[in-house]
């Protein structure tokens, strides 16, 4: 119980600190990607810290394995410098009995990380894809500014649209103009309000323009009005929208109603809650260094080692929604093979600790 005591303190410190200096770095970076998206006009300004906080939140759960090899390597690579463990193996503490200690905190932990991956994460997808989707209903996401004309050029013509004023909540446009100029042929549109929203169905942004009139006017010199209530118009997405959104469905969808690309995704996220006890196993045979060595030797080359481990996830994952790997081999090959590395560590390192 003592050591059991010993090693959950010295282990979960390390782990606090190690997920603290992550969580500083993930913020910062993205941050940084989302500021660049912001002053380029593809965030509003009044999105950016909701944005932050579901990127930020998703991107350090999937992090936490990590986390927990580089702050068990560093806790013991301490004390294999400091000579605790060897002492500890003179005492008749055997690797078996190590292994247990470590499990009192890793077991928790994966049972946490259950729950985020599970539960927290994919809520956080959904809120981010619903800030993208509020994005998409901007009309700045659309080219549109406030109380400036803005001239385009496309394949169908020369625009040139206005809108006067915008409400408070962003999305409805007061007193909206649009001249459009194809070839010889003219068409004036003016409504009383306007609105961008994304159809669920098509998946296409929709120029919604309310208590209207329309003016055509054709090269054959003729002239056409026409009055509405409500006028619909596509307006192109700047970027392709058919990216994949399985991330950002629940648990529960993914297994009452699977295909492919869910059954892929179910993988992905057991894949991330298997990984934590992968790496607490990984940890301790990589942490074991000589006294004259340094603390963060083993370090680098156990960030390779996930490295290795995560992109050959992230690859399986492809293959799976490509229907290149059976759905019931999924993703369980990548384990075995760190598996079979992490187990020929262990003989090798305490083949002759009792």
């Amino acid at each position: 119980m003592i050591l059991n005591r010993y090693l959950f303190k010295e282990i979960s410190t390390s782990f606090m600190g190690t997920l603290l200096v992550l969580t500083v770095v993930i913020v910062g970076n993205s941050f940084v990607h989302l500021l660049s998206d912001a002053s380029l006009g593809k965030l509003p300004s009044d999105l950016l810290g909701e944005s932050l906080f579901y990127v930020s939140t998703i991107n350090l759960i999937r992090l936490i394995p990590v986390a927990l090899l580089i702050s068990m390597m560093l806790a013991f690579s301490r004390l294999y410098r400091d000579s605790e463990v060897t002492a500890m193996q003179a005492a008749g503490i055997s690797p078996y009995s190590l292994y247990k200690a470590i499990f009192t905190f890793v077991i928790p932990l994966t049972l946490i990380l259950s729950m985020l991956v599970l539960f927290v994460s994919p809520w956080a997808s959904h809120q981010n894809n619903e800030v993208k989707r509020q994005v998409d209903e901007r009309p700045e996401a659309a080219g549109i500014p406030v109380g400036t004309f803005k001239t385009s050029t496309t394949s169908k013509g020369e625009f040139t649209l206005l809108a006067e004023d915008i409400d408070n909540n962003k999305s409805t446009m007061q007193r909206f103009f649009a001249h459009v100029q194809d070839g010889n042929d003219e068409t004036i549109v003016w409504g009383k309000t306007a609105a961008l929203f994304i159809n669920s169905v098509s998946g296409e942004r929709v120029l919604q323009i309310d208590n209207g009139v329309r003016y055509e006017f054709p090269e054959d010199g003729t002239a056409r009005i026409t009055r509405f209530l409500e006028h619909g118009i596509s307006m192109p997405l700047k970027e392709s929208q058919s990216s994949s959104r399985t991330n950002s469905l629940y648990t529960s969808e993914l297994i009452t109603n699977p295909n492919t690309e869910k059954l892929a995704e179910l993988h992905w996220r057991i894949a991330i809650i298997i990984s934590a006890p992968l790496m607490a196993l990984l940890a301790l045979p990589l942490s074991h260094t000589n006294p004259r060595q340094g603390r963060y030797s083993k370090v680098a080359i156990g960030i390779i080692i996930y490295a290795v481990y995560a992109n050959a996830l992230i690859s399986g994952k492809s293959l799976l929604e490509d229907n290149r790997i059976n759905i019931w081999v999924g993703l369980w090959w990548v384990h075995l093979l760190l598996a079979g590395v992490i187990y020929w560590l262990i003989r090798h390192k305490f083949s002759k600790a009792k």
